[in-house]
């Protein structure tokens, strides 16, 4: 648990990092998450010294303690798990990409920004546009370099124009749209954290069944051990 507590808050560190070098990506929703996450993996080191001082100390209120802890940690999971299954539910009519794509057309003060958001975007994902390249007629604008495998990698030159040219013509573009792959990204995403949630739910079930096991076993035994010596004694 410890081991895991650790890898928890450094994968949380590192995504910190990497999101504050992309604000763009950045929403209160995913720093919320990735606070819990960080608070959760201390809790747990946290839980597992007091687990393993308990363990070798033989010490039986350290480990109802420990016990307890993880109950707490159980509990807490499992009304973040559901809440935030409710929320992202009510959430998930809204679109907040398609908010970033329209900023994107008439915010004329940090064009390069956004648009580089969304050239990052489109060639990571493979896609074009929120629901297709159709959009992008809508707006009246032609489909970005981004569009298109061939073109995007190149530098700004005649061969990228060339490229991107042909990309046109050809209709060679990305025809999905970025909203849709994104979507089935994050519900491949919520399906690994869900089981990966269920699996460590059921360990710190374990570690919980095996602190109080340990704690009655000791209490037991230093029970046992108090009337043999009391017999000796008497006899």
């Amino acid at each position: 648990m410890m081991l895991f507590g650790l890898i928890l808050m450094g994968v949380c560190v590192m995504n910190m990092r990497e999101k504050k070098s992309r604000p763009e990506q950045q929403s209160a929703l995913s720093r919320g998450v990735l606070s819990f996450l960080l608070t959760l993996g201390l809790c747990l080191v946290v839980t597992a010294v007091l687990g393993c001082i308990g363990a070798l100390r033989e010490h039986v209120k350290i480990l109802y303690v420990h016990a307890s802890f993880f109950i707490f940690l159980v509990s807490v999971e499992l009304i973040v798990g559901v809440g935030g299954a409710v929320l992202s539910a009510w959430m998930g009519g809204s679109s907040e990409l398609r908010v970033q794509f329209y900023r994107n057309t008439t915010i004329d003060d940090e064009p390069t920004k956004y648009q580089n958001f969304w050239d990052n975007l489109q060639s990571e994902n493979q896609c074009c546009g929120v629901d297709g390249p159709q959009d992008y007629a809508i707006i009246h604008r032609d489909i970005p370099a981004s569009c298109c495998a061939r073109a995007h990698p190149l530098r700004e030159g005649n061969a990228r124009r060339h490229l991107h040219a042909t990309c046109l013509n050809e209709r060679a573009y990305y025809m999905r749209g970025c909203e849709d792959v994104l979507r089935q990204k994050k519900a491949f995403k919520g399906n690994i954290f869900i089981a990966t949630g269920i699996i460590f739910a059921l360990v710190e079930i374990l570690c919980v069944v095996l602190a109080l096991w340990m704690a009655r076993t000791i209490r037991s035994e230093r029970r046992k051990l108090q009337a043999n010596l009391q017999a000796h004694f008497e006899t």
